[in-house]
């Protein structure tokens, strides 16, 4: 009988680790740090986590939120906020359409919102919010 439960906490545990190693190589082609085109934020990527900044719609560098997000397999990224500047933010998940292209990442924002509290608001959010980043050097 221990020799089955070994057997089976093993394979639990080489699925995790596999699972977790995909994981993390999905988000490495993400990992560094990336300036908005139009110089109105900041975003630091690393293996799951991410942190930014930016320019509130006043222009006062207000604008700040960290998370951890999760690789889909269908070309989106699914960002978790912890922490926010704004703490009706803090929970939610915003899933956004991304395509990198040598240093360039476009986002698609909002292709799914969900807040804090798990209300649906993707309806209420404009559809064209896309932003484009460089990677810097």
């Amino acid at each position: 009988m221990r020799t089955k439960t070994f057997l089976i906490a093993s394979l639990l545990l080489f699925v995790f680790a596999i699972t977790n190693a995909q994981q993390t190589n999905k988000s490495a082609i993400l990992n560094g740090a990336w300036q908005s085109d139009d110089n109105k934020g900041f975003t630091v990527i690393h293996d799951g986590y991410f942190n930014s900044v930016g320019e509130d719609s006043t222009g006062k560098w207000a604008n700040v939120h960290a998370g951890s997000f999760i690789i889909n397999s269908d070309n989106t990224i699914t960002f978790k906020v912890l922490y926010s500047s704004y703490p009706d933010h803090i929970g939610s998940l915003n899933t956004a359409e991304y395509s990198i292209s040598g240093e360039k990442m476009k986002m698609h924002h909002f292709k799914k919102l969900i807040t804090g509290e798990g209300k649906d608001i993707t309806d209420q959010m404009p559809k064209d919010a896309i932003e484009t980043m460089t990677r810097m050097k």
